[in-house]
């Protein structure tokens, strides 16, 4: 019987419920979402990071080999196995004798140089001491050496 009645307690010995607060459960929330998203993106950086090194190193293994086969092409092949080849384009090998005249259209007239002739003239007196100093290189045949 005794469990059926309620006594009334005073108020100071009432226990308090608890209040539910909607605010602190939105405020958590949120801060838990923008957890997730930064965690989102970071690995989103990351696996972006990954990728691009992933396609650097593929690029450098590229660029290697194909400086490896271009420099094994440039080994094998001989000058006189190009010579077919610049025979058909129309290449010759430039030869000494070779002279090339100019139509005097071309040459600038010498009224034109005035003040600046001076300075030609200086100029090629430094050219002709160049050549003198530094002999021009001459290409020598097999049958020389």
């Amino acid at each position: 019987m005794t469990a059926g009645l309620r006594r009334s307690r005073p108020f100071w010995h009432a226990t308090e419920a608890r209040v539910r607060r909607p605010e602190l459960w939105l405020v958590a929330a949120v801060a838990v979402a923008m957890m997730l998203v930064e965690v989102w993106q970071s690995s989103k950086v990351a696996d972006l990071c990954l990728k691009l090194d992933q396609t650097r190193s593929r690029l450098q293994q590229s660029e290697a080999l194909r400086e490896y086969l271009q420099a094994g092409l440039e080994h094998r092949t001989t000058r006189s196995g190009l010579a077919p080849t610049a025979a058909a384009m129309g290449l010759v090998p430039a030869d000494n004798s070779q002279v090339v005249n100019l139509p005097s259209d071309y040459l600038a007239d010498s009224q034109e140089l005035g003040s600046s002739g001076d300075a030609g003239q200086r100029g090629s007196f430094a050219e002709r001491m160049a050549r003198v100093i530094v002999p021009d290189a001459r290409a020598r045949s097999r049958a020389e050496n």
